[in-house]
């Protein structure tokens, strides 16, 4: 039969060897939270840049990648995006081409936990994670005639 007290080492060891792999866990876990959040965040900033540009694209003193960017620091200030105009279809009734705007925000995350961002981290070792998101949408056009 064991002593009582011989088994208080025993529990100390198992906590040590047990407690790091579990807070790893735990942190890891947190991480992949904040990352969706911003990831999240950064789609919603992305998407009302290009719904912004989308209305005043075809007005190039309003519309230009310098003032999409102007409204994305306003967002995210450490954000940055890139919009370009790619054709679609022609529109028969209108007779002139329809276009989407493209924009693709990016923004790099620093990680919070140390164990965490070991893993997590792109470019290995870096403690940051990029972070882009792309969104399409249509330009607005005032109909000519």
């Amino acid at each position: 039969m064991s002593k009582p007290g011989r088994r208080s080492g025993q529990v100390v060891v198992e906590m040590l060897l047990i407690l790091p792999v579990f807070l790893g866990m735990v942190f890891l876990i947190m991480e992949t939270g904040n990352i969706s959040f911003r990831l999240i965040v950064l789609n919603h900033a992305t998407y009302e840049v290009a719904r912004i540009g989308g209305m005043t694209w075809s007005n190039p003193s309003l519309g230009n990648n310098g003032k999409m960017n102007e409204k994305m620091r306003m967002i995210l200030p450490e954000a940055v995006v890139n919009c370009s105009p790619e054709p679609t279809l022609t529109d028969p009734q209108a007779g002139q081409m329809n276009s989407d705007l493209v924009c693709t925000g990016q923004e790099k995350v620093k990680l919070l936990f140390p164990i965490s961002s070991v893993i997590l981290a792109k470019p290995a070792g870096s403690g940051t994670r990029a972070l882009a998101a792309t969104v399409r949408m249509p330009i607005e056009q005032p109909l000519k005639k």
